[in-house]
C-alpha cells in the first residue's frame, strides 16, 4: 500500500514536469518551422517567386500555433508567461493578417506593398519574442 501511495505521488510530482518539457519541445519545433516559412517568404520577395511566398505563407499559418490555439495558448506557454497569452494571441493573429495582405499585395504588383507587410509580420513575430522571452 505504502509502495503504492509513493508511486502515485513521485507521478504526481513528475508529471507537470515531463509534460512542460513536452509542450516545451513542441513549441520548439513550431518556432523552427515558423523560422523556416519566413526564411522562405524572404527568399521568394528576393527572387520575385510568388509562388515561393505563397508557400511560404501557408507553412507560416500552419506553424503558427499562437493563432490557432487560441485560449488554448495558455498551456503552451512558459510558466511565468501564462499571463500574457492574450498577447501571444493578438500577435498570432497579426502574423496571419499582414501575411494575407502580403499575398494580396503580390497579386496586385504592388511590391514595395507586399515588402513592408512582411515587415509587419516580421515585427510581429519580433514584439511576441519581446514579450514572451523577455527581451529588453
Amino acid at each position: 500500500m505504502i509502495k503504492k501511495l509513493l508511486i502515485i505521488a513521485s507521478a504526481a510530482v513528475l508529471l507537470p514536469a515531463v509534460l512542460f518539457a513536452e509542450d516545451k519541445a513542441a513549441m520548439m519545433k513550431d518556432m523552427k518551422a515558423q523560422e523556416d516559412a519566413m526564411s522562405a517568404i524572404q527568399k521568394g520577395l528576393l527572387y520575385s517567386s510568388k509562388a515561393g511566398v505563397a508557400d511560404g505563407v501557408k507553412a507560416l499559418k500552419e506553424a503558427n500555433k499562437a493563432a490557432t490555439l487560441k485560449e488554448g495558448l495558455i498551456n503552451y506557454l512558459p510558466k511565468d508567461k501564462k499571463a500574457l497569452y492574450k498577447t501571444a494571441i493578438k500577435e498570432g493573429e497579426l502574423v496571419n493578417k499582414y501575411a494575407d495582405e502580403m499575398l494580396k499585395k503580390l497579386e496586385k504588383g504592388s511590391y514595395s506593398e507586399a515588402y513592408a507587410a512582411y515587415g509587419k509580420v516580421l515585427n510581429s513575430c519580433n514584439t511576441c519574442h519581446v514579450i514572451i522571452r523577455g527581451w529588453k
